[in-house]
């Protein structure tokens, strides 16, 4: 596969499978009820998230919808960075999400087409893509990520394998694996949030364009 194509597939899957919404509440509702700022263990929870060996693979939540415990109605525009070698590359894309107690759907946009719709209702996940969207898509890597930076930390830290943990505070998230740092969420203000994900060495700046929220 030619570099330049190899580069752009990496880039996409990157944006759409580190959740590519990381955030679009007020920093002080994102930590979620009752964080208090200090590292949670992880417990298994068969019915929330896949078996996952902590020495390796990265844990994927499966939280409920009706646990984000508010609604969502955004646009949002996504610059991914990444490095190609030794060149330093950004890239952008729209993302739209809307949540509520029975679903979870998003949509990402990529040069005046959709890329790729996702929706979660708790049960099962259901993914339509162009026919131009790289191979290298992880849905359910989606989903994951976009949990991990909205919904609830209790609700996280519950469902997380033994040997990982979820660490809170205002305007900060972070996810371990041991004593390894695999992904840090920050939001410097209302509308904006940066997701490093330094196992694949990945930066994304998330920018709220319109919002509407509820519960």
């Amino acid at each position: 596969m030619p570099a330049p194509l190899a580069a752009m597939r990496r880039w996409l899957a990157a944006a759409f499978c580190v959740g590519v919404l990381a955030a679009c509440a007020p920093p002080a509702s994102r930590t979620g009820p009752g964080d208090d700022g200090a590292g949670v263990a992880g417990s298994a929870a068969p019915d929330a998230t896949e078996a996952a060996d902590a020495s390796d693979a990265m844990p994927r939540l499966r939280l409920p919808p009706a646990a984000l415990g508010r609604t969502l109605d955004v646009q949002q525009r996504i610059a991914v960075e990444y490095r190609d070698g030794a060149r330093e590359q950004r890239r952008e894309l729209l993302a739209l999400l809307q949540a509520d107690a029975r679903s979870t759907r998003l949509a990402a946009v990529a040069g005046g087409q959709v890329l790729a719709r996702l929706r979660w209702d708790g049960q099962a996940l259901q993914v339509t893509r162009a026919p131009w969207a790289p191979r290298e898509l992880d849905p359910e890597r989606i989903l994951s990520d976009l949990q991990l930076s909205l919904w609830p930390v209790p609700g996280i830290a519950a469902a997380l394998p033994p040997g990982w943990r979820i660490e809170s505070m205002p305007q900060r998230r972070a996810l371990w694996s041991a004593r390894r740092l695999e992904v840090e969420v920050e939001y410097p203000d209302s509308r904006t949030t940066v997701l490093r994900q330094y196992r694949d060495g990945y930066r994304l700046t998330i920018t709220t364009l319109t919002e509407d929220t509820g519960g």
